[in-house]
């Protein structure tokens, strides 16, 4: 039997990850200690029917007790808990249903006069049940990205814009048949909202710039594969990495996925995470060996965006940005699936992968003419999506393939109601999906870092033997 040595290094990188992962922290042991954050704001929320109303909201986590200039301030896991008015809970859905929620606040970090925005993404909850007559609770939870402070002097965490987007369950967590399609609640504060100061005191910066990580030793060298020009400009992501596996068995990184998606009944196809479109999405990923292969979660830090061009009904030129956010597989699980099973003699991998997706379409122009959508015009149940290939390693990356079925549409049009338009000439089965996944970045051992975009496959490669 072959062992793909891309797979040897992934092994031989699980057994040095441990030992990186429970070292010191960034920082030294300034970092060594934390500050328990438990901040009670007040919002200002727009909700579904358009009227406006203060809300409470509760921001708690941890943050280093101090940092080091030059050196990563990590903050741990962030829970923010908005309790929405029992008079206003009606809108959210029935008593005896359910919603989960997708959250994103806003960060001000400031140092020295100077301020940078930040975006905690990913912030989900549990389903939570809608109770007759009481407030809804909801308790969005993620990990968030460090900052690193350029010099001396208090780093402070300031709240800003906090956004959610609820989606109904039933009663039992599932997702109804009947379902409605999400809803958005956006929120402003009300007023400055401290979350934590973090003080980096003078003489804290490293004298000298702290050595480069390597792969662990005996390793044998990765295969990163040509960079392309779409490469993502700079460094390593700062949100590369940040998404954990169940226990101490997963190990974190981060790719770049590219690729196209058919619409059957327009005889098209629209480009996946575009890079020429705008910033590409990054997918952060855990994965765990396992006698067979590999199990692997990944999770989209941001929504895949794509704008491209079809001929409606053959000759009419339409021009929209097509949105894909990621919804959970399950309830409660913020995740798609990566399953590789290795043959016992070629060492090739069959890998599958399972994800749910929302569709959501904006900026739409027929013939040059803007054609006002709304800004809600989404799928109104999320495509499942199920995609197969064969590659030497899923860490090393390679094509999927899959057919799905993109649901019907719901709340397009802000005069009239186009979702006839959509539903006739986009929703249906039978559309292609192929996705090229780059090699994985390990940000703990510096593997494969920064990632790339890989340039999308229009057709399918034979597997490497």
């Amino acid at each position: 039997m072959r062992t793909p040595a891309r797979w040897r290094l992934g092994a031989v990188t699980a057994a040095g990850l441990s030992v990186l992962v429970t070292g010191s922290l960034p920082g030294g042991a300034a970092q060594a200690r934390a500050q328990e954050a438990d901040a009670a704001l007040s919002y200002a929320c727009r909700l579904p029917s358009g009227t406006s109303q203060e809300v409470g909201v509760r921001v708690r986590g941890t943050f280093p007790a101090a940092g080091t200039a030059g050196r990563p301030v990590q903050p741990g896991r962030v829970t923010a808990t908005v309790r929405i008015p029992k008079a206003t809970v009606p809108e959210m859905g029935a008593p005896g249903a359910a919603v989960v929620a997708t959250g994103e606040l806003g960060v001000s970090v400031r140092q020295n006069g100077k301020a940078a925005a930040a975006m905690w993404l990913g912030l989900t909850t549990p389903a939570t049940p809608i109770a007759d007559g009481a407030d809804l609770v909801l308790a969005a939870s993620g990990d968030v990205p460090p900052v690193t402070p350029a010099g001396t002097g208090d780093l402070t965490f300031t709240a800003g814009k906090l956004v959610l987007e609820l989606s109904p369950r039933d009663a039992h967590g599932g997702v109804p048949k009947d379902a409605k399609p999400p809803v958005t609640i956006g929120c402003e504060p009300s007023g400055e909202h401290v979350l934590a100061t973090v003080p980096v005191p003078e003489g804290t910066a490293p004298a000298t710039p702290a050595p480069p990580k390597t792969a662990p030793p005996n390793a044998a060298p990765p295969k990163t594969g040509k960079r392309t020009a779409a490469e993502a400009p700079g460094e390593t992501p700062a949100e590369c990495g940040k998404f954990t596996g169940p226990n101490d068995d997963w190990y974190s990184g981060c790719v770049y996925l590219s690729g196209f998606s058919n619409v059957t009944k327009l005889k098209g196809a629209a480009i996946l995470n575009d890079p020429e479109f705008g910033r590409p999405a990054l997918t952060n990923l855990v994965y765990s060996l396992t006698d067979t292969g590999a199990s692997v979660r990944q999770r989209f830090v941001s929504p895949l965006r794509s704008r491209s061009t079809f001929l409606t009904f053959g000759f009419m030129p339409t021009t929209a940005t097509m949105e894909m956010t990621q919804r959970p597989l399950k309830p409660g699980e913020d995740y798609g699936t990566f399953e590789a099973v290795s043959d016992m003699q070629t060492g090739i991998q069959s890998v599958n992968a399972h994800m749910r997706m929302s569709i959501r379409i904006s900026n739409v122009s027929v013939n040059g003419t803007p054609l006002d959508v709304g800004e809600n015009c989404r799928t109104a149940t999320d495509a499942d999506i199920v995609l197969k290939g064969q590659m030497t390693s899923v860490l090393e990356g390679g094509t999927l393939d899959g057919s799905f079925r993109i649901p019907r549409f719901t709340g397009c049009g802000a005069g009239e109601d186009l979702g006839p338009l959509f539903n006739g000439t986009v929703s249906g089965p039978g559309n292609l999906l192929r996705v090229s996944l780059g090699a994985t970045c390990i940000p703990d051992a510096d593997i494969s870092c920064p990632p790339a975009v890989p340039t999308p496959a229009r057709t399918t490669p034979p597997p490497t033997h």
